[in-house]
């Protein structure tokens, strides 16, 4: 899904040559939807995966198909998500 990027790191637009930046968004819808909590997104209160509440505990075993719905809510095909060792969550 084309859409405006956003740089990662400082949560601002993407510019550049004066022209905001478009492209794939698929990696920012992703990233979103698993750090935000439930009810931050207005329009869509039951969207959040909040992994930030898993931190440091047990990852709820039905936590990983609840986010993968969330994202084909918002348009993206998933088919796994993993958890490494690490804490390290990889979307596929």
């Amino acid at each position: 899904m084309n859409g405006i990027l956003i740089d990662t790191e400082s949560g601002d637009l993407l510019i550049e040559h004066g022209r905001v930046m478009i492209g794939d968004t698929n990696s920012q819808i992703a990233e979103s939807v698993l750090v935000t909590l439930r009810g931050e997104w207005k329009e869509w209160p039951l969207i959040g995966g909040e992994v930030e509440k898993a931190l440091g505990g047990q990852v709820d075993v039905m936590w990983r198909g609840e986010v993968k719905k969330m994202l084909h809510a918002c348009g993206l095909d998933v088919r796994q998500i993993h958890i490494s060792e690490d804490n390290t969550i990889t979307v596929e």
